[in-house]
């Protein structure tokens, strides 16, 4: 079922305000030296139980490494997609997700499932790159699909479309685009969505998982 009463987020292009603490941009996770002597943060065993928070912190933190390395990647006509965007969108990726977040209403696994949806199109389309010119089209489009696969309840692709700060039109595009990338797999089991949840974790170098 198609919901549109989330109050209606401002342009992509404008951050969320820093004023309220509890609206903050998530930052990307410090990398933190093997040899440093500190504490991780333990975080709850399962996915479903973490903090909102923490699971935007660490796979924003993920992406925008994923990003620095495939930018090195020069665009060519060979691996030019629907994705790209003339230029780098001026919001980061952590204050992307965030948004998401906020005016979207995303459940944790739907967050989970845009790491898997990432894997999948890259196995299937060794060509296609992640990069800063293609991530936040990717992730909008990925989060508008895991939402519609996972939910009996989700938003209209025009709120999904205001939140990604692209038009209704251009969203409905790059959805069809993804399931042909993807073949359709959606679906995606809770088992695995926790195996990426305790990996994703244990790469942080800030999180580690409490021993259920």
């Amino acid at each position: 079922m198609e919901v549109d009463q989330i109050s209606q987020p401002p342009p992509a292009s404008q951050p969320i305000s820093n004023s309220d603490s509890s609206n903050q941009s998530p930052r990307p996770s410090p990398v933190r030296s093997p040899n440093q002597n500190v504490a991780l943060i333990e975080v709850p065993a399962t996915f479903s139980d973490c903090e909102e928070e923490q699971l935007v912190n660490v796979i924003s933190d993920m992406l925008t490494k994923l990003t620095v390395f495939n930018d090195k990647i020069k665009v060519t006509s060979s691996n030019l997609t629907r994705f790209h965007s003339r230029q780098a969108p001026p919001i980061t990726i952590g204050e992307y997700l965030k948004r998401c977040v906020k005016y979207a209403s995303l459940e944790r696994p739907v967050l989970l499932m845009l790491l898997v949806y990432i894997d999948r199109v890259c196995e299937r389309h060794r060509g296609f790159v992640v990069s800063s010119l293609t991530v936040h089209r990717f992730i909008i489009t990925a989060l508008t699909v895991g939402s519609k696969t996972l939910c009996d309840s989700f938003c209209t692709n025009s709120l999904y479309a205001r939140v990604g700060g692209i038009s209704t039109k251009e969203l409905n595009t790059l959805e069809l685009e993804f399931l042909f990338l993807i073949d359709w797999q959606l679906s995606i089991e809770s088992e695995l969505l926790q195996q990426y949840y305790v990996n994703l974790m244990r790469q942080s170098g800030v999180y580690r998982v409490k021993r259920s």
